[in-house]
Formats: C-alpha cells, sequence, structure tokens
C-alpha cells in the first residue's frame, strides 16, 4: 500500500522537504542524496553505538550510489550535545577541506540530529544536511522541525539554530535494535502529539500497550506523529507561535533534565514526568476534565513512562526552570492542554500552583 509522503512546506524561508518514514529506506540513502545533486563527499555524522549496529549497512549504500563517505562518530548519549562536540566537527571539516558543497548525513537519535544539524549550520556559515533517525524520539519528533543545538549546564538547548535539513528519512526496521528503555522514552514524544492534537494516536498507543509495536502499529504511529509535527512546522518553521504547543510537558521536563544531570533520566523519560506536571495543572488552570488527565497519566504508567519523582526537585530544578528559554519576561509561561486534542500557552500570575503539582508528583515510598 503507498503511503502519502508528508511533506514541510512554509512560505517564509521557502522552506520545503519531505518527511518519509518507510521500511528498508536506510539502504536506499544514497539514491535519495542524489536526488538533486551529484553525488561525491558526504559527511557522515552518527554515534559508536549506531555506527556499530548500521554503519557498515548504511555506508554500504552510500558507496553503492557513488558516494565518499568520511565519517565522525560521536559518544553516544545526551553527554555528546555540546559545544565541544560541535567544534570538534568543525574543526574535523576544515581539516578535510570541506567546502559548502559538501552535505552534512545524521544517522542517529535526537543527540546526533541536534549535533550534526547545529554543526551543518555554523560551519561555513551553512551546508546542507539530510536526517535518517534511528530512534522513536527521532523519528516522530526530534529530527523533523530544523531546530538544532545543543545544551549548557544550566539548560537544555540554550544554544543553537534553525537550519532545516533537506530531508528526513526514518527506517522503522532499524527501531528493532533499541534498547526497551530507548524505545519507550520515544513513545513519551509519540503520547504527547495525542494530547496536545490528535487524541486517535492515544488510543493506538493504548493498544500498542496491550498488544505490543508488532504488525506495523509502532511505525503507524510514528509516521502519524510525524505528519502532526511537519503540521506545525509547516505552520511556523521559526517556532514564534503556533508551534509553541510542541513544547506540552517540556517546562518541567527540561528543568529535571538540568537538575538531575544530563543523562540521569532519558529525554522522553522527562517529557513523560513534564507531561502529569502540564495535565495536572491543566485541571487547575485550563478546565482540563480531572478523568482525562488521569487517563493519559494510566496510559503512561502502561508504556512503562516515569510518572513522578522520588525526591521533590531542589532549588537547581527552579533555578533551571526560571532559565528556560520558553519563559516570559515576568512571568512562567506552559503549555496547558484545556481539553484533549487541544494546547494553548498559559502565563501563570506565579510559581505557586506549579510549585503544587510538583510537590503532588512526589511519590511516597
Amino acid at each position: 500500500m503507498k503511503r502519502p509522503r508528508i511533506q514541510i512546506s512554509a512560505s517564509r524561508g521557502r522552506i520545503r522537504y519531505p518527511v518519509r518514514i518507510s521500511p528498508g529506506i536506510l539502504d536506499r540513502a544514497g539514491a535519495l542524496l542524489r536526488a538533486g545533486r551529484a553525488p561525491g563527499i558526504v559527511l557522515v555524522v552518527t554515534d559508536r553505538t549506531v555506527l556499530r549496529l548500521h554503519g557498515a549497512r548504511f555506508l554500504a549504500g552510500l558507496r553503492r550510489a557513488g558516494w565518499t563517505p568520511r565519517v565522525a562518530a560521536l559518544p553516544p548519549g545526551e553527554r555528546s550535545k555540546t559545544l565541544a562536540h560541535v567544534r570538534a566537527l568543525c574543526e574535523r571539516w576544515a581539516a578535510w577541506r570541506v567546502d559548502r558543497s559538501v552535505p552534512v548525513v545524521a544517522l542517529g537519535g535526537g543527540v546526533v540530529s541536534d549535533v550534526a544539524g547545529f554543526a551543518a549550520a555554523a560551519y561555513a556559515r551553512g551546508l546542507d544536511w539530510y536526517a535518517f533517525p534511528t530512534t522513536v524520539l527521532a523519528q516522530a519528533d526530534a529530527a523533523i522541525g530544523g531546530k538544532v543545538g545543543v545544551n549548557l549546564p544550566g539548560g537544555k538547548n540554550l544554544v543553537g539554530a534553525f537550519h532545516h535539513p533537506r530531508g528526513v528519512y526514518g527506517d522503522p526496521d532499524v527501531l528493532r535494535t533499541l534498547p526497551p528503555r530507548a524505545l519507550r522514552s520515544g513513545l513519551a514524544e509519540v503520547a504527547k502529539i495525542g494530547v496536545i492534537r490528535r487524541p486517535s494516536i492515544l488510543a493506538g498507543l493504548r493498544r500498542l500497550a496491550r498488544e505490543g509495536p508488532g504488525q506495523g502499529r509502532l511505525a503507524a504511529l510514528i509516521r502519524s506523529a510525524a505528519r502532526e509535527k511537519a503540521w506545525y512546522v509547516s505552520r511556523d518553521p521559526e517556532d514564534r507561535g503556533v508551534r509553541r504547543e510542541l513544547n506540552f510537558g517540556h517546562t518541567v521536563g527540561h528543568a529535571l533534565e538540568v537538575a538531575l544531570g544530563y543523562g540521569r533520566l532519558t529525554h522522553g523519560e522527562a517529557v513523560s514526568i513534564g507531561m502529569v506536571a502540564a495535565l495536572r495543572l491543566s485541571v487547575r488552570e485550563a478546565g482540563l476534565d480531572p478523568a482525562a488527565s488521569r487517563g493519559v497519566e494510566e496510559l503512561l504508567r502502561s508504556l512503562g513512562l516515569p510518572v513522578g519523582l522520588k525526591l521533590r526537585p531542589g532549588k537547581k530544578f527552579w533555578r533551571a526552570l526560571a532559565r528556560d528559554k520558553k519563559r516570559g519576561r515576568l512571568r512562567t509561561r506552559m503549555v496547558l492542554s484545556p481539553a484533549i486534542g487541544a494546547a494553548k500557552t498559559y502565563e501563570l500570575p506565579s510559581l505557586t500552583p506549579l510549585r503544587g503539582v510538583v510537590q503532588s508528583l512526589v511519590q511516597k515510598p
């Protein structure tokens, strides 16, 4: 069955590129890159785990299509999302005498696409780049939309740029090699799209929790989430309006990642807890039905995602939240859900209601 193509198309900046989620697409990487450009050197950025699992197959496909890949492999994990790794990539490319005609390919999860995309944005004032995401989180969300960047000790993604890829090509077959924790982590971003825009995705996740990811269920959910992400990006490519709805769960989630140290929670785990906080705050401040909030919380739990905290967050958490780039000038800005399938940005007059919600996340022993 031929599946409809997902397309990013925005008039501002003439942004237009395909997003394809298709089994076996990794083997066709070389041919996909040849669309519109002659083969030559291609800069492949990946991580060491992905290189071990999929590198030989991916690089062989590039070579068959006439490309000459030059590979840089990052250490796996969130701790690679630093300016030091971006600088190391750029220095390596300079040593190879790379010019603006050479494309970059990001093969990996969200960390790889963030680092590779940001290095591509910075080096020589901009190289074309393509994303071949290999995780649920990256295929459904992180590789789509052109937001690239790295972390600082004081906050997530505080240094970055908007640099849209020329194409996003996700192969659901590679997800079979994911550890269970990484697979569950990615489902948090899929659930987020269900809460803020497409409730049918939540129904699909409930079925996935009951019956497992077989028979194409996981790929179909990723494709649905990617389609909705493309909808947001096409309408708001620079994250100045409706696209901010995608920050649902991220204000608290990002602050948790900073406070606990990058890597203690996966991004999806932090977002899951952040979504529970946003749902509970939505009940208090936006009129969300408490039963609907509890239903999503139970879904997250059934997917194996965390929905609470062992300890009450300290000053580091609140400092990180105060520095969050989504914060308003005077008040804390949060995306809440007045009803499942809808989202709206609210400015809280004080932190008092949020403090109460965060306290409610602490699970009693």
